[in-house]
C-alpha cells in the first residue's frame, strides 16, 4: 500500500512540476491564434489599420521597408522549462528551457490597407547550468 502511494504521489508531483513554469512575453493574442486564423482573419487589399489593433493591439514595432511602406511587427515568445530544470543538484550542471517564437509581419500600403503579410514559428532552446 505504501508503494501505492509513493508511486501515486511521484506521479503527481511530477505532473504539477512539468506543467507549469512556462514564461511567456510578447503579444499574448498572437500567441493564442494559429496561422489559420490569422490567414482567415487578416485580408490583403482589405484589412486596415484599425482591423488589426482590434485584433492584435499595439504593434511591438513599427517600421518602413525599401520602399517606404509603413511595417508593423508582432511577436510572442514562450519558454517552457526542460524537466532536467527540476532535478535537484544535476539543474546546476544542465538546465535550460524549450522556447516557441511566434511573428508577424505586415506591410501596409499608403492607405492603410494590408498590402502583405507573414507568419512564421520557431522552436529553440535556451541552455543554463554549469556545462552549458
Amino acid at each position: 500500500m505504501l508503494k501505492k502511494i509513493t508511486a501515486s504521489s511521484m506521479l503527481v508531483a511530477t505532473l504539477v512540476l512539468s506543467s507549469g513554469c512556462a514564461v511567456k512575453t510578447g503579444n499574448e493574442n498572437l500567441g493564442t491564434m494559429e496561422k489559420s486564423e490569422l490567414d482567415t482573419k487578416i485580408v490583403k487589399g482589405k484589412s486596415t489599420k484599425q482591423d488589426i489593433k482590434a485584433l492584435l493591439g499595439d504593434p511591438d514595432r513599427t517600421d518602413f521597408d525599401n520602399n517606404s511602406l509603413e511595417k508593423w511587427t508582432y511577436a510572442h515568445t514562450r519558454k517552457d522549462l526542460k524537466l532536467v530544470s527540476y532535478v535537484p543538484v544535476a539543474n546546476w550542471f544542465v538546465a535550460g528551457t524549450n522556447d516557441t517564437t511566434k511573428s508577424l509581419v505586415i506591410v501596409f500600403e499608403e492607405n492603410g490597407v494590408v498590402k502583405n503579410f507573414i507568419t512564421s514559428d520557431a522552436k529553440g532552446e535556451t541552455k543554463g547550468g554549469l556545462f552549458q
